[in-house]
């Protein structure tokens, strides 16, 4: 890739890096793009986008130019053990090589990366979501001279926004309703990749109920809204297809609906698919007169007249229940 040379941006210009930058999709080709209209702001040599795995806790290369793959290694498995790294994800600004001060140019990063390639200067940029999640880093190195201008460093600033959501998996999608809901994405293969820190990664295990929903909802394109129970705790989860690929999904524990129990929950999850109380009593392996018991329970708390009418309810919730313990997963809600 060839990099143009990097110059102070004119307002009409900056007006068309940041349309082009927003414009990217999150795929590598697409990302690759963001780097080549950074280079009209910085005039890198080397440039690498690190998205941040907030469950492995290291950051892994989305694009780069021109920096070896020992170099991507060492800096997305060591920036943050450093100092800094806590300091710029305080700060939030850029930070340029030759003001990091003399006692902290120490660590894998300098022994390993800066001082064998004999970077000049280099450039270093947190990104953040709207929401205040952090993303990763924007990486810039020179060989060939002294500090980046002020001028490009502002102007990087600037940009930090559009360049951070190029590379966030939520781009698209509605953000965390709260601090309290978890965000992973579940891919076509089945693996989890967290976006915020892991709260209940049990969920989208292979053979759960969450990882055949997020899957379904990727086959069909359609975003879904569920409450999936799980051994006595009751989750919301939002789920819809993310642009990179397999479906991202946001979940919070909440509590039971309509004062039923986890029980009775399981119970009215069976109702959509009908069944004599004989039926769904094989299914949960109790007696019939246990569940009618529960389901007197369940219409008068759901104020409903008859089974019906809770099926209804429960395709409506999306409940969906899995038991991990004996291997049954079954759905209120036809996919």
């Amino acid at each position: 890739m060839v990099v143009a040379p990097g110059r102070d941006l004119e307002p009409a210009a900056a007006v068309r890096v940041r349309a082009a930058i927003r414009a990217a999709t999150p795929d590598r080709s697409g990302l690759g793009r963001v780097l080549f209209e950074l280079s009209r702001v910085v005039a890198y040599q080397h440039a690498a986008l690190s998205r941040w795995d907030p469950g492995a806790r290291v950051h892994i290369t989305a694009a780069s130019v021109g920096y070896p793959r020992e170099a991507l290694e060492v800096t997305n498995n060591c920036l943050h053990t450093h100092p800094l790294f806590t300091r710029l994800r305080h700060d939030q600004i850029p930070m340029r090589l030759c003001d990091v001060p003399a006692q902290v140019r120490h660590g894998a990063i300098f022994d390993r990366v800066i001082v064998p390639l004999g970077y000049r200067e280099g450039l270093t940029q947190p990104l953040f979501a709207a929401d205040g999640r952090y993303l990763g880093m924007l990486n810039m190195s020179t060989t060939t001279h002294g500090p980046f201008p002020t001028m490009s460093v502002t102007a990087l600033a600037l940009m930090a926004d559009v360049v951070g959501a190029a590379i966030d998996p939520c781009r698209g999608i509605a953000a965390p309703a709260d601090q309290e809901e978890s965000v992973v994405i579940v891919t076509a293969s089945g693996t989890v990749h967290p976006v915020t820190e892991p709260a209940a990664a049990h969920l989208f295990v292979p053979g759960s109920a969450g990882i055949e929903l997020a899957w379904a909802v990727a086959a069909s394109g359609r975003p879904c809204d569920h409450l999936l129970l799980d051994g006595d705790v009751v989750y919301r989860t939002r789920m819809q297809a993310a642009r990179s690929g397999g479906t991202l999904v946001a979940y919070r524990r909440v509590d039971p609906p309509r004062g039923l129990t986890p029980r009775e929950l399981g119970v009215l999850a069976l109702l959509p698919q009908g069944g004599s109380n004989a039926t769904l009593a094989a299914h949960l392996r109790v007696k019939p007169s246990t569940i009618a018991t529960h389901i007197e329970r369940i219409l008068r708390k759901l104020h409903v007249p008859n089974r019906t009418a809770a099926a209804a309810t429960a395709a409506r919730w999306g409940l969906t229940v899995n038991y991990r313990d004996s291997g049954l997963i079954y759905s209120g809600l036809s996919m």
